[in-house]
């Protein structure tokens, strides 16, 4: 029996409009994945002011227990407020300015669910007057006032009724 080969069909390509189109489709599904897994890595490691905020945090609670002294800020003389925000933020190589009021104008705001070890809460009636460090967990480390000593609180129990806003220590503020 005589078998006549099968025909045989060239590959026939996509017209140049649909290669160009399928190409497109084919870059922009692969640029959405990336970006989506990249946008799930957002936030995922911390930033340097993120450790430097830990780190600040860190140092103000070595000084739990120092007395509290208005104008001081060294753990040898004593802290008061801003005296112990500034220096805790100096060891961890940012520099701030000293007193509460001027702290609250050199930090930019953020909201309460944005806080961060290391972020700033002000307080007073109508301006500020102290400032604490929020440590996480939903506590603060700060120096009160006279005759006390410095101590680790909860942000939600500690003076609600004078809040005034929270506060971040920009990058801006690194120590060369």
């Amino acid at each position: 029996m005589n078998q006549s080969p099968l025909p045989i069909h060239p590959t026939v390509a996509p017209a140049p409009a649909t290669a160009s189109r399928s190409r497109a489709a084919v870059v922009g599904l692969m640029l959405l994945v990336a970006t989506a897994g990249l946008s799930a890595c957002v936030g995922a490691f911390p930033t340097p002011e993120a450790d430097a905020g830990a780190r600040a945090a860190a140092t103000a609670q070595t000084q739990i227990g120092v007395r509290y002294v208005y104008g001081a800020s060294n753990p040898g003389s004593g802290f008061d407020c801003s005296g112990l925000t500034s220096w805790a933020w100096r060891e961890a190589g940012y520099s701030i300015p000293r007193t509460s009021s001027s702290q609250y104008a050199f930090t930019e705001r953020i909201a309460r669910e944005e806080l961060r070890p290391g972020d700033l809460v002000f307080y007073g009636y109508g301006t500020v007057s102290h400032v604490v460090m929020y440590i996480g967990d939903g506590n603060i480390v700060h120096a009160p006032g006279s005759g006390r000593y410095v101590r680790v609180e909860s942000l939600d129990a500690y003076w609600t009724n004078a809040l005034i806003g929270y506060g971040r220590v920009p990058a801006s503020a690194r120590i060369a």
